[in-house]
């Protein structure tokens, strides 16, 4: 109980924002994230899922932005309890944003490759972008926006030594 005190006094309500959020991309990704179509039909898969999924010729770069996106999760929980500055919560955050906007903008062609034609995978009336994703990926969304936000209202707080008081 004593260091729960102690983490409680010693870390800012911005990375407590900034863990939350790591903590929802993490969980994100552990329960189904995307809607995906095999031989067998549509699949609801995970992280390791879709990593292996994509993990074909055509596509395998995508299997990478994914499993890097899910290791800054983890990184990012590690960076909390770890430290006590702001800066590797700013790297881990901008390289998870990274990773992410590049795996959305190539899962859709990539599944256009592998089907032929996007049409036979795709059947929702939602847009495309957002057509293949289930739950976990609106939770690893949510996760992000609420890891940069935590991560910008640190970075507003820094203060120069000079105006420190």
């Amino acid at each position: 109980m004593k260091y729960f005190e102690t983490l409680k006094k010693e870390r800012s309500l911005d990375r407590v924002i900034f863990l939350a959020g790591m903590v929802l991309t993490f969980i994100g990704f552990m329960i189904p994230t995307f809607f995906l179509k095999d031989e067998s039909g549509t699949v609801l898969k995970n992280v390791f899922g879709a990593a292996s999924y994509f993990n074909k010729a055509p596509s395998a770069y995508n299997s990478t932005f994914i499993v890097i996106t899910w290791l800054c999760s983890i990184a990012g929980i590690a960076l909390f309890f770890c430290t006590k500055t702001i800066v590797g919560d700013i790297i881990v955050t901008l390289l998870a944003l990274a990773f992410e906007i590049a795996s959305v903008i190539s899962i859709a062609p990539a599944l256009t490759d592998m089907f032929g034609a996007y049409t036979k995978f795709y059947t929702s009336p939602v847009t495309p972008i957002f057509g293949y994703t289930s739950v976990g990926g609106y939770l690893v969304l949510a996760g992000l926006i609420t890891a940069a936000v935590g991560s910008i209202l640190g970075a507003a707080h820094i203060q120069h030594p000079s105006q420190a008081k």
